[in-house]
């Protein structure tokens, strides 16, 4: 697969990483591109974006290079080490503040990457990564990705739904 580069771009648009910091993502799934339309899935440099902040970029960087581990039917726990830690990450969304590596932006960057990659999330997938979406939105006072974030992850619909 060819990768797609990126410049990196402050959170107005604004060109910071000049020709030489280029980012490379994998394409994204077709459904996945085909619902995620907005820019901010594809950008890099925006923190509250879902590819932008440092945990998220490393989850998606991690499971390009481990893609033929994930199929159609791949739930979010799967992208986990154990059910043990699944299920602690889950019930720690929203107990730590963000700066402090709460959960939030954890399955989050997990839920995203899983749609990114395969197409698909599973319902208790879904659930869990909208928990962590109001753990931002709250923290963030609504900021407006994580309002974007939320509405179109509302709004998806697997394949077999």
């Amino acid at each position: 697969m060819e990768k797609i580069n990126f410049i990196k771009h402050d959170t107005g648009g604004n060109n910071i990483g000049g020709d030489d910091e280029e980012w490379g993502m994998e394409p994204a799934h077709p459904r996945f591109a085909a619902h995620f339309t907005h820019p901010m899935y594809n950008d890099p440099a925006n923190d509250w974006a879902p590819f932008g902040s440092d945990e998220a970029a490393d989850v998606l960087a991690e499971w390009e290079e481990r893609r033929d581990e994930l199929t159609s039917s791949t739930p979010l726990r799967d992208m986990y080490d154990s059910e043990e830690e699944w299920r602690e990450a889950v019930a720690e969304i929203g107990t730590s503040p963000l700066d402090e590596d709460d959960e939030a932006t954890w399955v989050v960057a997990q839920a995203f990457t899983l749609l990114r990659l395969t197409g698909q999330i599973d319902d208790e997938g879904k659930a869990a990564a909208l928990r962590g979406l109001d753990r931002l939105l709250q923290e963030t006072s609504n900021a407006e990705e994580y309002v974007q974030q939320k509405r179109d992850l509302e709004a998806w619909k697997n394949e077999s739904n």
